[in-house]
C-alpha cells in the first residue's frame, strides 16, 4: 500500500498506456458496513474485467492484468484499521493502491490515462482541531478530525469552577470579600461587602477570570501554545471572559454556544465542522476571488479547450474543475490543437481530466469541485486562473 504525495499523484498524472484502469469506492470506517467494502471492490473490479474484455482483451490476459488488485480484495487484514476511501491504479508495470482520510467516489475507469481528480482532494493537510468545552461544572476537551472526535482528559485543567478556586461548594457558600483596612473600633477588624450586595458582579467576573487562566494554563501544558484551531463552547456570558485570558494563538473568533455539558461528544463534532468549514475553503475562496477579478481579461479562461492547451504549456496557475462527469476529446501530439466531442471515442482523453493532470505536472494548483459547486461558481465544469 502506498503512502499518498504530491509526488506520486504528479507520477500518476504523467502516466499515459493502454489499458490503465482506476477504480475509487467509498469506505466505512467503523461498524458491520466495513464487511461490504471487499464486495464493493468485488463488483468494480468485475466492471474493469467486463470493460477490459469489450476492448479485446482475453481473458487469461485479463486475469493476469488484474491479480494484484484481485489479491488487495481477498486481503482480510488490508480492510482493518478503518479509512474513509480506496483508490487503485493498474497498468502496465504500475500498481498503486492508496486507504485516504477522505471520502471518494465510486468510479471504474479504463482508458489511456489514470483518472487523477478524485484523489487531489485528498492530498489537502488532514483537519485537526480542538474544541474547549466550558461550564462553571466541568471543562471538556475534544481533539477532532474531519472523520472522528475523543474527548481528551488533560490533568492539568481543572474540572469545574470549585475545583479552580478551591471551594467546597461554591455555588451555595455564603461569600465574603475583605476590601477596607481594619477600622471597627480600633481592634484591627476589617469590614466585609457581602457578594450579593453590590459587589457580586465584579466578584463573579473575578472569580471566572481566575478560573479560565488556570484552564487556559492547564490546556497549553497539554496542546502547546499554537498549532491547531481551538472553538469554544459555552453559554454566551462565559465564552467573552474566557477570551480576555487566553493566550492560546488559534483560538477562533466562532464559538458553539448553549450549555455544553450534557452534550454528546458526536453533536459538538458536528457542529464545529460547520463552523469550521469557511476556514477550509479560505484558499478556494481567495482564489475564486482572483478569478472574479481576472474575468474579462486575458489573465482567466473558462473554455475547456483553451485551458487543456494552456495546462500542457505550463500557464495554469490555479485550476478550478468538476469532480463528476467528463469531457471527451483528442489532443493534438505537437499539443497545438483540441479536438473536443460530444461522445467518447476509441482513443479520447477526459479533457478535464487532462487539463487537472497538466496543471499538477507544471506545478499549478487544482481546486476539485463538486459539481453543484463548479457550476456556480465558476460557471461550468471548469476555469483557470492564467500564469501569462
Amino acid at each position: 500500500m502506498d503512502t499518498l504525495d504530491r509526488e506520486l499523484l504528479v507520477g500518476l498524472a504523467r502516466h499515459q498506456g493502454w489499458p490503465s484502469v482506476t477504480i475509487y469506492q467509498p469506505a466505512s470506517r467503523v461498524g458491520s458496513e466495513t464487511q461490504q467494502d471487499p464486495l464493493r471492490l468485488k463488483n468494480l473490479l468485475k466492471q474493469a474485467e467486463d470493460a477490459l474484455l469489450d476492448a479485446g482483451m482475453r481473458t487469461p490476459e485479463v486475469n493476469a492484468f488484474l491479480r494484484e488488485a484481485w489479491q488487495v480484495q481477498s486481503d482480510t487484514g488490508f480492510w482493518r484499521g478503518g479509512f474513509e476511501g480506496l483508490a487503485l491504479f493498474v497498468s502496465e508495470g504500475v500498481f498503486r493502491v492508496f486507504r485516504t482520510s477522505v471520502t471518494l467516489p465510486e468510479r471504474v475507469r479504463v482508458a489511456e490515462h489514470f483518472l487523477i481528480r478524485p484523489l487531489v482532494p485528498a492530498l489537502a493537510p488532514p483537519l485537526h482541531f480542538y474544541v474547549l468545552a466550558l461550564s462553571k461544572k466541568q471543562v471538556r476537551l475534544l481533539e477532532g478530525t474531519a472523520e472522528s472526535v475523543r474527548e481528551v482528559d488533560p490533568e492539568h485543567i481543572p474540572q469545574g469552577l470549585a475545583e479552580a478556586l478551591k471551594y467546597d461548594d461554591y455555588e451555595t457558600q455564603v461569600q465574603f470579600h475583605s476590601r477596607t483596612p481594619a477600622v471597627a473600633a480600633g481592634r484591627g477588624r476589617r469590614s466585609a461587602v457581602f457578594h450579593g450586595h453590590g459587589g457580586h458582579a465584579d466578584t463573579a467576573k473575578d472569580d471566572l477570570e481566575r478560573y479560565f487562566r488556570l484552564v487556559d494554563k492547564g490546556l497549553k501544558e497539554h496542546i502547546g501554545t499554537s498549532g491547531a484551531p481551538l472553538l469554544l463552547a459555552g453559554v454566551d456570558y462565559l465564552l467573552p471572559i474566557y477570551r480576555m485570558v487566553n493566550t492560546y494563538a488559534d483560538l477562533l473568533p466562532e464559538g458553539l454556544t448553549g450549555n455544553p455539558d450534557e452534550v454528546p461528544a458526536a453533536q459538538i463534532h458536528a457542529e464545529a465542522l460547520e463552523l469550521l468549514e469557511p476556514y477550509l475553503k479560505r484558499e478556494l475562496e481567495s482564489d475564486l476571488a482572483a478569478l472574479d477579478a481576472k474575468r474579462e481579461a486575458e489573465g482567466s479562461s473558462a473554455d475547456v479547450r483553451d485551458i487543456v492547451l494552456a495546462a500542457h504549456g505550463g500557464r495554469v496557475q490555479t485550476l478550478f474543475v468538476a469532480d463528476n462527469g467528463a469531457v471527451w476529446g483528442r489532443i493534438e501530439p505537437d499539443k497545438s490543437q483540441v479536438l473536443q466531442r460530444e461522445t467518447r471515442e476509441p482513443g479520447d482523453a477526459d479533457l478535464l481530466d487532462r487539463a487537472a493532470a497538466q496543471t499538477l505536472l507544471h506545478g499549478g494548483s487544482v481546486h476539485v469541485m463538486a459539481a453543484e459547486e463548479a457550476a456556480a461558481a465558476v460557471g461550468g465544469q471548469i476555469a483557470a486562473l492564467l500564469r501569462y
